[in-house]
């Protein structure tokens, strides 16, 4: 899957360093994926929010959230932001 707006993680793994591991393993694990609907993704992140093409990720051993869009289809994922949130 191609991840878009990759600025947004870098910006949080400098805001949140303890988080930098974290939300690098969480991008790797998506755009080196091919998830082809909402199932693949439950079946890989068993913890993710969200329905149609918006869904929150949060990042394990931390308060953040990846806000994203995906569209399966053309498989692509952009990121929207990165903040804190409740799991």
């Amino acid at each position: 899957m191609k991840v878009v707006a990759v600025n947004r993680m870098k910006e949080a793994q400098v805001r949140y360093p303890a988080a930098h591991n974290h939300l690098n393993g969480w991008l790797q694990i998506l755009s080196n994926s091919d998830f082809y609907s909402e199932q693949d993704l439950r079946e890989t992140f068993g913890d993710m929010r969200g329905f149609n093409y918006q869904y929150k990720f949060p990042i394990p051993e931390t308060t953040l959230l990846v806000h994203t869009l995906i569209n399966f289809e053309s498989q692509v994922a952009y990121i929207e932001e990165i903040k804190p949130g409740n799991h």
